[in-house]
């Protein structure tokens, strides 16, 4: 069996990233309701076909740029990053700290116009919510069973809750806009998270 050819797969590549990169620029400039194939397909020179044989929508294309930006930071899935770090304060800060990456990997355009979509509602979109908050609820019911295995005393609370610290990081970037920093996460844990979680 014939093995691929290399230098085809490195053009394949680069021409995925140069596609990721025009989308990036374009919203920037004209924002995201303003995004088009056609914007993209120029700025990336290649055709709206080579686009359009791979994405459906423009959705579509930053939906896959915000999934291989955070598996890139990631090294993989986030429930799988998450540990025992010794204390409910530590894995909380870890969780969060490994949250804010993907936000700073994946930026504010492709993150902003992503959440935008995720606001809307139709089949495909309420789909992808239900799946993404069900990831962060196991998330996170994976890291309080460290806490109970060490004996702290926690209250018993339902998914709202569980998704709390996500809907923090959310606001954080989207509302705040402040630089989120370690000292940042650190008062979201003593102050918010801690209390809300801790008996």
């Amino acid at each position: 069996m014939k093995e691929p050819d290399k230098n085809t797969r490195r053009r394949g590549d680069v021409l995925i990233d140069s596609i990721y990169d025009a989308t990036v620029k374009i919203i920037k400039e004209v924002g995201y309701a303003n995004l088009t194939f056609r914007q993209i397909a120029q700025n990336a020179k290649t055709s709206r076909t080579v686009l359009y044989r791979r994405w459906t929508t423009t959705f579509d294309l930053i939906r896959e740029i915000m999934v291989y930006k955070s598996a890139l930071v990631l090294d993989g899935e986030l429930f799988d990053k998450i540990r025992d770090t010794g204390s409910l304060r530590s894995d909380l800060l870890l969780l969060l700290t490994l949250y804010q990456s993907i936000y700073n990997e994946v930026g504010t355009e492709i993150m902003n116009a992503f959440l935008f979509e995720m606001s809307q509602s139709n089949e495909k979109i309420d789909e992808i919510k239900i799946k993404a908050i069900g990831k962060n609820i196991l998330t996170m019911e994976k890291l309080l069973r460290f806490a109970k295995a060490r004996g702290d005393k926690l209250k018993e609370v339902g998914d709202m809750t569980l998704v709390l610290p996500f809907d923090l990081i959310r606001m954080e970037n989207i509302v705040r806009k402040d630089v989120v920093d370690t000292k940042r996460l650190e008062i979201i844990v003593d102050e918010i998270l801690l209390p809300v979680f801790k008996l």
